[in-house]
């Protein structure tokens, strides 16, 4: 090898660093193209999502519709609007399940719902307004639900009782309320809890009226807006949502849920998420472990 080919080589070595470098700074501007387009021509805001898990299932999006770019990705898009809809199921799927997070049901039945009740009943009120932000196939609300009904007991018929449910995922919605499940579904909840709110189903398991009656589900995406559809609500679920986000639409959204609720109102985030520091200086922890949270209409110190 000769001098000349011997530092040709070296800076071929050199600049493979600037390459990569390049090459990432125009996938993430394509990238960025991609989401705008998605939220301007399709009405699904992406944008703020953490690019991680974002990528990964694009990436599978790109499979499953032959493309092999985001560049590609676009022009498919242009042919093929129904694309669209898929995409946004296919990106909101989230891990679901009756009862998900155990202990922070726990903890709603021994810190929420007594604390809950008694105001209402001193003040002698009767409504129940709860909101499951992103309630996939109803799991959540439906544990809600559940859960009211064995804590009110024969009271349960003296409160009006509303549960909101919402997704941005329309097929999600249209097999939540159906409200039909398969044993898989449902197996890991106990025997007497399948017999008394659920009825077998062609070999799966339907929720009983009684239950269903209280929740009613409506198509909403929760961080293309920073209005509230509801409002005056008692209590709140936004479980396993912030971790998707980044921190500006994190907060955009815990602002917007926080106006969401009366006063006193909760607010139950679950054991996987942090709360942003705007909205801990604004609520009392009730449980540290499970990120519920009570708004009072007074400042908290950051817990």
């Amino acid at each position: 090898m000769s001098f000349h080919d011997t530092i040709s080589t070296k800076s071929i070595a050199k600049s493979r660093p600037d390459i990569e470098n390049i090459a990432i700074e125009s996938n993430t501007k394509v990238l960025n193209l991609l989401l705008e387009k998605v939220y301007l021509e399709g009405g699904y805001d992406f944008r703020d999502y953490k690019r991680g898990t974002l990528m990964r299932r694009l990436d599978r999006r790109l499979y499953a519709t032959g493309t092999k770019s985001y560049l590609e990705y676009i022009q498919f898009l242009d042919t093929h609007p129904e694309e669209y809809g898929r995409l946004a199921n296919y990106l909101t799927i989230l891990v679901s399940g009756f009862f998900r997070s155990p202990y922070t049901f726990q903890q709603m039945a021994g810190l929420v719902l007594p604390e809950l009740v008694l105001t209402k009943v001193n003040q002698g009120e009767h409504s129940l307004r709860f909101w499951s932000t992103a309630c996939g196939r109803g799991e959540e609300p439906y544990s809600i639900a559940i859960l009211l009904a064995q804590f009110l007991g024969d009271k349960l018929g003296d409160f009006d009782i509303q549960i909101y449910a919402t997704d941005i995922n329309r097929q999600a919605l249209r097999e939540a309320e159906a409200g039909v499940y398969s044993r898989k579904d449902v197996e890991s909840l106990p025997p007497g809890i399948r017999e008394r709110y659920f009825v077998r189903n062609n070999g799966g398991y339907e929720v009983r009226t009684e239950i269903r009656q209280m929740v009613r589900f409506s198509h909403f995406d929760l961080t293309s807006t920073i209005k509230q559809p509801f409002t005056d609500l008692d209590c709140l679920f936004c479980c396993n949502i912030l971790i998707y986000l980044q921190e500006q639409l994190q907060k955009r959204l815990l602002s917007m849920l926080y106006e969401a609720l009366a006063i006193p109102g909760y607010l139950i985030l679950g054991e996987a998420e942090v709360p942003t520091k705007n909205l801990r200086e604004k609520v009392k922890c009730l449980d540290v472990k499970a990120r519920i949270y009570k708004k009072n209409g007074e400042e908290w110190g950051i817990i």
